[in-house]
């Protein structure tokens, strides 16, 4: 009888030991194989009124860099290629010249676009970053992998969110998303972070039609760097940590 328990007892937590194992290699492998897709986030014009259309309805099966429009100044044209100089001319020639007439190129800013609360009220990007870094992540209450990475951005928004300003918006359609299904969803999933909609003006200008996309916004509103798809936790820290040490 002995024997028997105490084989028993050995293949009970022969068992638990194997689920436990099982369940680390799980989630390290969750982690790894679902890696963020990085994109270079793009702007493009902000509509006019006349222009506004209804908001984008984003598809959670696009996983490549979505095709960006680009405006005209950004349209490469033909330079004349210029005689070549003598090397007389090269010796007399400042050393700082070329780099006195190349202009710096510097990082596109994100426009001061309109946001609402679920209250309704109107404000902007700007008044919410406050001058911060700022992260925005759109998001759906019915796409899968949103809910997946919202509880580290959740964690994120309670550790940073003195720091850095986090900007949840919904991509809110009027038709698979609603303020309906919203409002459920905030209430039986733990989230608490600020929420916004912006009647898919960031779809628009970032031209993505994809859920979740997240874009990381330097202190001076300059795009710092942006995902396509789920980011994994360490991806997010990744990011926060060179928002935090920019000088």
């Amino acid at each position: 009888m002995k024997k028997n328990t105490r084989t028993l007892m050995i293949t009970l937590i022969s068992f638990i030991v194997i689920i436990v194992v099982a369940s680390v290699a799980y989630n390290a492998l969750k982690e790894s194989s679902a890696p963020s897709v990085s994109l270079t986030p793009n702007l493009t014009n902000i509509p006019t009124a006349a222009e506004k259309t209804v908001a984008v309805a984003p598809s959670i099966d696009a996983v490549e860099e979505p095709a960006v429009a680009t405006t005209s100044s950004a349209v490469d044209e033909p330079v004349a290629t210029p005689p070549e100089a003598t090397a007389d001319e090269e010796a007399d020639a400042p050393e700082t010249e070329a780099a006195a007439d190349a202009p710096a190129e510097e990082a596109p800013k994100m426009p001061d676009i309109p946001l609402f609360t679920l209250d309704g009220e109107e404000t902007s990007f700007d008044a919410v970053r406050q001058g911060k870094p700022a992260i925005i992540n759109y998001f759906a209450s019915w796409c899968p992998p949103c809910k997946q990475e919202l509880p580290h951005f959740q964690a994120a928004y309670d550790t940073y969110g003195d720091q850095i300003s986090f900007i949840f918006l919904n991509a809110m359609d009027g038709q698979r998303e609603t303020l309906e299904t919203l409002t459920k969803f905030m209430e039986d999933f733990p989230f608490t972070g600020p929420v916004y909609t912006d009647e898919g003006i960031f779809a628009y200008i970032f031209q993505t039609n994809s859920l979740p996309t997240t874009v990381f916004f330097n202190a001076d509103g300059s795009i710092a760097n942006g995902y396509l798809g789920y980011v994994s936790e360490t991806a997010l820290q990744e990011n926060i940590d060179r928002l935090l040490t920019q000088e």
